[in-house]
């Protein structure tokens, strides 16, 4: 069982709460609700129900075995679900052109855990760039920048190598196109993108296109790394 204060400007629909919550999907919260498994102050709610600043939410969870895997996408594919991984979804995407580490899993307490920019949760990508990069592209990168999209906050760390055609970034924010657009405002052509790590798991030793069933151990490590119960 677990209960959550609600904290919000606005009433919002109790299944868009428990998805936002890391709780459950929307589909699944529905389903709870119509098994009587949500109650909001003490008393069951009908789907549709919407819950405002200061309400208690119960949710009776059930006790389940998850899975967790780490994918590796090639480029040119969609993120999308992958049928050896039934039931689960990736936590994050990356984009058609974009290739790299991907977390799937079926335990929607990771999605904030993991995404949640307030946790900083590292990820590294590896950059090749067809114009030369200087040192100037470290300082700005590290101070943040402003697109026509979007503010993206300071990245992480920042490393230039192979005679500047390349570049090795960690973020702890990971907006939509984060890399792309920051890179293409400093007038830097991406020629390739490779996610190569996510918190401690990293892409060395996994098949591109192939899903890693993460063992007990690394299931304890990433449970302990996003300080999940």
């Amino acid at each position: 069982m677990k209960t959550l204060t609600v904290s919000t400007n606005t009433p919002i629909r109790i299944n868009k709460y428990l998805s936002d919550q890391g709780i459950v999907s929307r589909r699944k919260a529905d389903n709870f609700i119509e098994r009587g498994l949500v109650s909001v102050n003490g008393k069951p709610i009908t789907l549709g129900t919407k819950v405002s600043n200061g309400d208690k939410v119960t949710v009776s969870l059930e006790k389940k075995t998850c899975t967790y895997a780490l994918y590796m996408k090639p480029k040119g594919e969609v993120t999308g679900r992958i049928p050896s991984l039934h039931g689960c979804e990736p936590v994050g995407r990356l984009d058609k052109e974009s290739e790299g580490l991907l977390l799937y899993t079926d335990d929607y307490r990771v999605v904030d855990a993991l995404l949640n920019p307030k946790h900083a949760r590292e990820k590294e990508y590896e950059i090749t760039i067809r114009e030369k990069a200087t040192p100037r592209v470290v300082t700005i990168l590290k101070r943040g920048i402003t697109t026509q999209e979007a503010t993206y906050s300071p990245v992480k760390s920042v490393h230039i190598y192979n005679e500047g055609y390349s570049l090795r970034i960690i973020l702890t924010e990971g907006k939509k196109h984060e890399i792309r657009r920051m890179l293409n405002a400093l007038n830097l052509t991406i020629l390739s993108l490779k996610r190569v790590r996510i918190m401690s798991f990293v892409s060395h030793g996994i098949a591109v296109g192939k899903a890693h069933i993460l063992t007990e151990k690394q299931k304890e490590r990433l449970l302990k790394d996003l300080a999940i119960t």
